[in-house]
């Protein structure tokens, strides 16, 4: 793939979680997340990386930075968007709204670092050593916004916007985004709903399938 390409990683993750599904990119961007001053939200993540998202880029996000990357996507004019284990919006659940609520204030109180260890548990070996490296990047606080921001977005609206090819990616083994994922698939008319035999964290899981399916959609649809 030689388009400009923007990566953008998930909540309490960073750049690195991009580092073995972008070989060989000469043009891919994988910023982290800019540190917000005020409300934490993914439209102001969208604000400050927009200059990096122009016409004609490939965007592709995880998780948060999916939410992200639908935002820019409604806004710009992507060659196309790949979103991976991203919802749409977690307000339209009670779970999804009381985790809103409460999760924030409780990862203020929690060290990274023992953070990183409790998110690992029950996840594979290399998904848990990413993990224990990446989220230690994050203050408490930040992490605590990213996930407010999360919680916080309602991106329904923005999905007939979004006329780009899009690819979305869902591990079998992660029930928690099925109904968001399937609200995208629903939402995008130019959509193609992918899934992988792993979990939440599919580019830490294996990244060299993320880049093999992402490279054979890039393909197929634009050539």
């Amino acid at each position: 793939m030689i388009r400009p390409s923007l990566w953008l990683h998930g909540a309490s993750l960073t750049c690195a979680t991009w580092r073995k599904v972008i070989d060989g990119l000469p043009l891919a961007q994988t910023p982290n997340l800019p540190a917000v001053e005020t409300d934490a939200r993914v439209e102001a993540y969208a604000d400050m990386l927009q200059p990096l998202a122009p016409d004609g880029a490939v965007l592709v996000g995880h998780s948060l930075g999916g939410m992200v990357a639908l935002e820019l996507a409604a806004r710009t004019r992507p060659a196309a968007l790949i979103l991976i284990e991203a919802v749409p919006t977690v307000v339209d659940t009670f779970a999804g709204r009381l985790a809103g609520r409460v999760l924030p204030a409780v990862l203020k109180r929690i060290p990274p670092r023992r953070l990183a260890g409790l998110t690992g548990v029950g996840e594979p070996k290399t998904v848990a050593r990413e993990l224990r490296a990446q989220i230690p990047h994050w203050g408490a606080d930040a992490i605590a916004d990213q996930m407010r921001a999360a919680a916080a977005y309602d991106g329904r609206g923005r999905l007939s916007k979004i006329a780009a090819p899009t690819l979305l990616v869902r591990g079998t083994r992660n029930r928690a985004t099925r109904r968001g994922m399937n609200a995208l698939a629903t939402g995008i008319v130019d959509s193609e709903l992918l899934e992988l035999d792993g979990g939440h964290n599919l580019p830490l899981e294996m990244p060299e399938t993320v880049r093999v399916q992402i490279d054979a959609f890039l393909t197929r649809r634009l050539g």
